[in-house]
């Protein structure tokens, strides 16, 4: 899969160097990975004649990896690092826009096409050896993403985050590829790809971590982080406004999305079983039926 990292962040202070050499060597490895991304596509459209391209969508690709880049890694990436809500809707950027286009491009099988054989022979024969469907499901991808909103949101590792560049960096990455993975159940063109009552339920059980996340966020009447907290006070904004802003921007849009999704995916499914079985009517269907049995 192609590689998009948020390259630059705008506010933190610490750790400069390392941070730097970070954001070269994430942009070294994206552009690699854009370089097989193009090169699958022409070996792609060479040998398959096109007609299973739609499958790489990059359409898709391009606009995650726009978001990325106007949302973490552009002035206005920047400008959003100042306030807490307005950091917040990065991550819900980042998690419900960037990863689900990303996840919906399904880059993986042209990123492989376009290695070089003596490269994608042996990654596939390790990759084939890897106990994947453990390691990589629906139950591992929900909780990593749980996981990562819970774990970078507690008041010291987002402080962390708050004054260590290559920590924001760090956070930002796990975001993206986490939401990535939580989508490509749900989004990309695979046998793994849940349908009908598992993915409503899998988008429905995301509706109570998230919820929570935004209550925590929202409703204290103290400050729960003092970097982010000194950070809107030295820029004239009311820290605890702010702090109470950002659990909203976390809350609902969030839960807002899971909650539609979930119920458009449960009408498909309805409808779904409406196509599969017979219409039964007024008892005119089962009338003939019933009438053999008893002959």
């Amino acid at each position: 899969m192609l590689l998009v990292i948020p390259l630059h962040v705008g506010h933190p202070q610490g750790g400069l160097t390392s941070a730097q050499g970070l954001e070269l060597g994430l942009l070294v490895v994206t552009l690699l990975a854009g370089c097989c991304y193009v090169r699958g596509l022409v070996v792609v459209r060479r040998h398959v004649q096109g007609r299973r391209l739609q499958h790489g969508r990059p359409w898709f690709l391009l606009a995650g990896v726009a978001s990325v880049v106007v949302i973490a890694a552009s002035p206005l990436g920047e400008l959003l690092e100042g306030r807490m809500w307005t950091h917040m809707l990065q991550h819900v950027v980042l998690i419900m826009v960037s990863a689900p286009l990303l996840a919906a491009s399904a880059p993986g099988p042209v990123a492989l096409a376009g290695l070089p054989r003596a490269i994608r022979r042996p990654l596939v024969r390790v990759t084939h050896r890897l106990p994947t469907a453990t390691l990589l499901s629906a139950p591992v991808a929900w909780t990593a993403l749980t996981a990562a909103m819970w774990l970078w949101h507690l008041p010291g590792s987002y402080d962390l985050a708050v004054t260590n560049e290559v920590v924001h960096i760090a956070e930002h990455a796990t975001f993206l590829l986490t939401g990535w993975l939580f989508w490509w159940y749900l989004l990309a063109p695979s046998r793994r790809r849940l349908e009908g009552l598992p993915a409503v339920f899998y988008l429905a059980a995301s509706v109570p971590p998230g919820a929570a996340l935004g209550a925590v966020l929202t409703f204290p009447q103290h400050l729960l982080y003092p970097a982010q907290a000194h950070l809107a006070a030295a820029a004239g904004i009311d820290p605890l406004l702010d702090q109470r802003i950002a659990g909203l921007v976390m809350w609902v849009p969030l839960d807002f999305a899971y909650l539609v999704l979930a119920v458009v995916l449960f009408a498909r499914w309805l409808q779904s079983l409406d196509a599969r079985w017979p219409e039964v009517g007024d008892g005119e269907a089962l009338e003939p039926m019933e009438l053999r049995e008893v002959r």
